[in-house]
């Protein structure tokens, strides 16, 4: 899976659907209905949403 924000083609598989993006911090999830949903991984460990796009 490569990161939609950097590029980073050694993203790591978290589970089925999510990956994680260690130069950016982020996850990326891939949900039931399609959509590409980018949560920013904050110090303390919470996600907080970035973006969610429609994969088409």
């Amino acid at each position: 899976m490569k990161c939609p924000i950097c590029g980073n083609q050694h993203t790591g598989k978290l589970s089925k659907s999510r990956y994680f993006c260690s130069i950016c911090f982020i996850e990326i999830f891939y949900s039931k209905k399609q959509e590409l949903q980018i949560f920013k991984i904050l110090e303390d460990g919470s996600a907080f949403p970035v973006s969610i796009m429609e994969n088409s």
